[in-house]
């Protein structure tokens, strides 16, 4: 058991080497198996295939990320719809509210993101080819839905088929600007501290902008 685990670890950190180098579609399973000592039959006796492969390698940071996210979405959700029957103004309940928790989980993110730097960096730049090349439209995707749900209640409509194809177009935009405010943050800053620096200046750009759409 304690071989089968030395081995599996061994083949994960020279699928890191590979693929950081040379990027999902041009990674040699080969190469992998040589400089991990093993023969291709033993790595076939862990992973599936390549993207089974690559998969192990990101699939646990993006839960962690997602389920900071998702906690963070469920709360926002409770206080957005806590406040549904009142008649104060979106600025008001702003004002109440106050942006402390969304700063403090965007910190957050940041934070993680550069503790996990290594995987992040396959994720966004070596993933073209497997079924992760897509994260971030899935990520602005993930925006989408829970602002969207968020933007009816703010707005004070009965449903989703309320939202007129302005609403959907600025709810896409903003969804997308928070994603890329994240990776940009993410690839130009040196470290976890200048990056959580930087964000709360991004969230209060972000933040005002809801609003500002909101009571427009």
């Amino acid at each position: 058991m304690d071989n089968e685990k030395e081995t599996k670890k061994k083949l994960l950190e020279c699928a890191m080497r590979e693929f950081s180098e040379k990027g999902y579609m041009k990674a040699s399973l080969r190469n992998i198996c040589k400089e991990a000592g093993v023969t291709t039959g033993a790595l076939y006796f862990f992973f599936k295939d390549k993207e089974d492969l690559f998969g192990n390698l990101v699939s646990d940071v993006l839960y962690g990320l997602n389920k900071t996210i998702d906690n963070h979405f469920s709360e926002e959700m409770k206080v957005a719809e806590s406040y549904e029957s009142t008649e104060r103004s979106v600025a008001e309940l702003a004002a109440e509210h106050g942006f402390d928790d969304d700063e403090a989980v965007a910190r957050e993110v940041i934070h993680y993101l550069f503790s996990h730097k290594d995987v992040v960096d396959l994720l966004l730049t070596k993933s073209q080819g497997s079924r992760y090349e897509s994260i971030r439209d899935v990520m602005v995707e993930k925006m989408e839905r829970h602002y969207t749900s968020l933007y009816v209640v703010w707005k004070g409509y009965k449903s989703k088929k309320q939202l007129t194809k302005e609403d959907k177009f600025i709810i896409h935009w903003l969804s997308h600007d928070q994603v890329e405010i994240v990776i940009h943050i993410f690839t130009h800053c040196k470290n976890a501290k200048e990056g959580e620096k930087q964000i709360d200046k991004m969230m209060a750009y972000l933040i005002g902008g809801w609003y500002g759409v909101i009571n427009y």
